[in-house]
């Protein structure tokens, strides 16, 4: 089996790199266990992880995380207050899962954090629709369609449908039977199973 490495990372492939850059790039972060790798004699990408046990044990340098459903989600992302910080740590993060944990105590914190904006506006006299509520929203609109995304992505469905926000009551119902919808067991394209809940 060739020593040169291939990995792709946000949809892009890279390399070949040689092994011993590979490592390296596997000790800074750039290539995680859920990164898709291959390399002469594969028969397919795989994630790092799976390749990792499968054919080339030695490449996981010691300080490199041990479990097998390392996900960039944050260690403690199933927790009220891990999951407001992975939402905002994971910004834009469209590739990738989040378990039903994750998603919803970020719609809790959502939720909590719209009724406090709503009763600062208030108080200073813009009613329950001003400044604050405003920069709140424009703050929380891409991490919120990001972990909604990631819902989907971990029960094996595309993004797009999340599309169906746009449809009232139907649509809405819909999602919250997806988001409800139980984590994928096994790898799928947006990586493997996020820790458990």
């Amino acid at each position: 089996m060739s020593n040169e490495w291939y990995y792709a990372v946000e949809g892009t492939s890279h390399g070949p790199v040689s092994q011993e850059e590979f490592d390296q790039l596997v000790t800074v972060g750039t290539i995680r266990r859920d990164t898709l790798v291959w390399q002469e004699g594969m028969e397919d990408w795989l994630p790092f992880g799976r390749a990792n046990n499968n054919q080339n044990a030695s490449a996981m340098p010691p300080n490199a995380p041990i479990s097998d459903t390392v996900d960039p989600a944050r260690p403690d992302a199933n927790t009220f207050l891990g999951a407001l910080k992975d939402g905002f740590a994971r910004y834009v993060d469209f590739k990738t899962r989040s378990t039903r944990s994750q998603f919803w105590w970020w719609t809790l914190w959502s939720l909590i954090l719209s009724i406090g904006t709503a009763i600062l506006d208030t108080m200073i006299g813009f009613g329950d629709s001003g400044p604050i509520g405003l920069i709140f929203s424009l703050a929380t609109v891409l991490p919120t369609t990001a972990v909604a995304i990631r819902r989907l992505h971990d029960t094996g469905r595309v993004g797009w449908w999340y599309l169906l926000v746009c449809i009232p009551i139907i649509g809405w119902i819909v999602l919250i039977v997806f988001f409800c919808g139980q984590t994928q067991a096994h790898a799928n394209q947006w990586g493997n199973p996020p820790s458990l809940e």
